[in-house]
């Protein structure tokens, strides 16, 4: 069964419009300049989930994406910025000065690229593509930089030719194993660049589902609402834990080479109210929390099979989260290109396979008394709306996050 894939594309294209020097910095690896980047990563995840999930257009769907892949858009963008366009992408991806320099996010973006590519357990790979104007006038540094850091793969083309859009989207079709092959429909002749991101991951779970097991059952879209979807179960010893504060139960799925899915489903009172409340809620500790936390007991667990497809345009997004000169005749890209340029579309597309097999990706406090006896892990059922995240183990970097409100659900 070949269905346990997650993929990603982050699309950026800019178009010009009618006119910085690049940091640099000795960068000395430290393991605390490390974990400085994971959390402005993964940071910047939980605010970019938030801004999709206040959007109008997607209240009460589902939502799922990589913030890796949009956040090492937004950088790579960066090194080709100037003046205030460089402040708003920095910023916005949450980047603070006084622990590493520009050059040493761009050099810890790339020891993480070379981490990816050396796991050989699971299925993973990511990357930056560049399509550049073969009439682009355009400044050698940035494109230096972004091999050297991005691995980034640069192709010289005529944006007026429609083959271009063909040559686009077999790459991605190449790099996303087939799971994605239409990026791009139309590009306008006057394009200059097109700068497009990916990760692919595709795992199997340490401990498979057994098929046989797999049986349709009821899915609450609300108090009042079900449908029939098909679940998996085990009874197994398994990683859970139940976190009191949110009134959420924590499931974590491993995969064969220190990657993980933890799904995350609220317990008590109205479903949609419940998912709302952890979705403000929730923060990066909490995910820290929860892959120290889960512990193995035994537990009988269901899990809805998905396959869904999701594709979201970040312009919006990213001018509400403070990047708004970027699609203005304000933004400065003069590190890129001698022609001056802003970019038209910002577009995310991602996909998620779950099987049997694997995955293709105001204080307030309050007390609660239960029974001694009350034993919420006992089951776990994810039978209705509930979080979903892909979690590297080493790390705890978040290179897939989503919510689930309708497992049937194919297209978002």
């Amino acid at each position: 069964m070949e269905r346990n894939m997650l993929w990603i594309c982050a699309l950026l294209v800019a178009h010009p419009i009618v006119h910085g020097n690049q940091e640099t910095s000795e960068i000395s690896p430290v393991s605390e300049k490390l974990l400085s980047f994971l959390r402005m990563n993964n940071d910047f995840a939980l605010r970019l989930y938030k801004k999709l999930a206040e959007m109008p257009n997607y209240h009460s769907k589902n939502i799922f994406f990589s913030p890796f892949s949009v956040s090492m858009a937004l950088s790579e963008l960066s090194l080709g910025a100037g003046g205030e366009t460089k402040q708003q992408l920095l910023n916005g991806i949450g980047y603070n000065s006084s622990l590493f320099s520009t050059e040493e996010m761009h050099q810890l973006f790339h020891s993480l690229l070379e981490d990816i590519d050396q796991r050989t357990g699971a299925d993973l790979d990511a990357g930056t593509a560049l399509y550049v104007s073969d009439k682009y006038k355009q400044i050698p540094e940035f494109f230096e930089k972004m091999k050297e850091f991005y691995h980034s793969e640069g192709f010289a083309v005529n944006f007026s030719d429609k083959e271009t859009i063909d040559k686009i989207n077999m790459y991605v079709k190449e790099k996303t194993h087939g799971k994605i092959d239409k990026a791009v429909e139309d590009l306008d002749a006057d394009t200059l660049m097109f700068l497009l991101t990916y990760i692919y991951f595709k795992g199997k779970w340490d401990l498979p589902f057994n098929p046989s097991s797999t049986r349709k059952e009821k899915f609450y879209l609300d108090s009042e609402t079900t449908i029939q979807v098909k679940f998996m179960h085990h009874y197994e010893f398994l990683k859970v834990h139940y976190d009191m504060d949110l009134s959420a139960k924590v499931l974590c799925l491993d995969y064969n080479d220190s990657f993980s899915m933890l799904l995350v489903v609220p317990e008590y009172g109205p479903l949609i109210k419940n998912l709302t409340y952890l979705e403000e809620e929730i923060s990066r500790e909490h995910i820290t929390k929860w892959m120290r936390a889960v512990s193995k007991r035994k537990a009988d667990i269901y899990v809805p099979k998905l396959s869904l497809k999701t594709s979201y345009s970040l312009k919006d997004i990213l001018k509400d989260m403070g990047m708004t000169d970027l699609f203005t005749t304000k933004a400065d890209f003069s590190g890129i290109s001698e022609d001056r340029m802003m970019i038209s579309k910002a577009v995310h597309q991602a996909s998620l396979d779950i099987d049997e097999e694997g995955t293709t990706a105001a204080a307030v406090t309050t007390v609660r008394f239960r029974p001694m006896s009350y034993n919420p892990l006992k089951v776990l059922s994810f039978n209705k709306p509930f979080m979903i995240f892909i979690v590297d183990q080493k790390n705890d970097n978040i290179l897939f996050i989503g919510r689930i409100m309708n497992p049937a659900e194919k297209q978002t």
